[in-house]
């Protein structure tokens, strides 16, 4: 018969009596194992090591664990390097360099971007220069790699690292990337950031729903390229709005701002809690400005959008 319990700190205790003259002895029970909760209490980074916690349910006796150092989730190789001289005819007004990269996704969930810097080394282990370098534009199943060999660099010929770069063959460089951010399908990030589209503020709501790159048409009155965007701009108030002012952000894929610029919404009633599209507003594209060109040359599904609120018009009269 038990008469104590075991318990993960003590003994229990087992009582024995003779059916025929009562005597009794005792034998100990053995202690219960703990019932250990598991608590990752530090995340581990590509630089710390992480801690997990193990907590009894029932004693609270606690003893901590190291996590190791996370891999690399993304190993990104340089394959081949191809020298493209000056060629005006193919839209190349200076040398550049193209690269083919190997970028492997190591990670269980499917990479859609992926920031870094490119360090050069020569043969020796001397850097030449370092240069930011994305990865967008493809999605990167887990555990899987892809190929990219459509990033190029213009050379600059005043400076000694840039040419220094282009007349190394291949063979006698080293590379090394640099993981700074990696933005996942599911719209998480490695720096805890979420994507998104839209921005609220607390009485209009602007959401991007498309973007369209339209082309030179000098019979359609467009002498550069153009971006134009789909807006649906929701009214969260109890009055019909006439019309709002803002200040359009256009960010990348991993949330750098690429431009600002004013934009209105009028022409049209956003009727009281409900929405209205405007679906011809954007700006026409000056192909020297990096920017611009930036924005045009982007995927929908690789940018993000804010809109900040300056001012509403109602159709009442009365503003904010």
């Amino acid at each position: 018969m038990i008469t104590k319990k075991p318990t993960c700190t003590e003994e229990g205790e087992k009582t024995f009596t003779c059916s025929l003259c009562e005597e009794t002895k005792t034998e100990s029970v053995a202690k219960k194992p703990h019932t250990y909760k598991e608590e990752i209490t530090k995340d581990p980074t590509f630089e710390e090591e992480g801690e997990k916690t193990f907590t009894c349910e029932d004693c609270g006796d606690s003893y901590a664990e190291s996590i190791p150092v996370r891999d690399d989730e993304v190993v990104v190789t340089v394959t081949n390097k191809s020298n493209l001289p000056q060629d005006t005819n193919a839209g190349r007004y200076s040398d550049s360099i193209n690269f083919t990269f190997d970028v492997m996704n190591r990670s269980d969930k499917v990479i859609k971007g992926i920031q870094g810097i490119l360090t050069v080394y020569d043969l020796f282990g001397e850097e030449i220069l370092k240069i930011n370098c994305d990865f967008t534009g493809n999605s990167i199943p887990a555990g899987e790699s892809i190929t990219v060999d459509d990033l190029e660099m213009d050379i600059n010929q005043f400076m000694d690292s840039h040419v220094k770069f282009y007349n190394t063959d291949f063979s006698d460089l080293q590379f090394e990337y640099e993981v700074t951010n990696i933005v996942y399908d599911d719209g998480s990030s490695m720096k805890g950031q979420s994507s998104t589209d839209s921005i609220e503020s607390h009485k209009v709501t602007v959401a991007v729903n498309d973007k369209q790159n339209l082309d030179v048409n000098y019979n359609a009155g467009r002498y550069s390229p153009r971006v134009e965007f789909i807006f649906e701009v929701y009214n969260n108030t109890s009055k019909d709005i006439k019309g709002v002012q803002g200040t359009f952000t256009i960010k990348d894929l991993f949330g750098v701002d690429i431009m600002s610029l004013g934009l209105d919404f009028t022409g049209q009633a956003i009727p009281a809690n409900s929405s209205a599209v405007f679906d011809d507003l954007g700006f026409d594209i000056n192909q020297f400005m990096d920017d611009h060109v930036k924005v045009y040359s982007t995927n929908l599904e690789d940018l993000q959008f804010e809109y900040e609120v300056t001012s509403i018009v109602y159709t009442d009269g009365t503003k904010e």
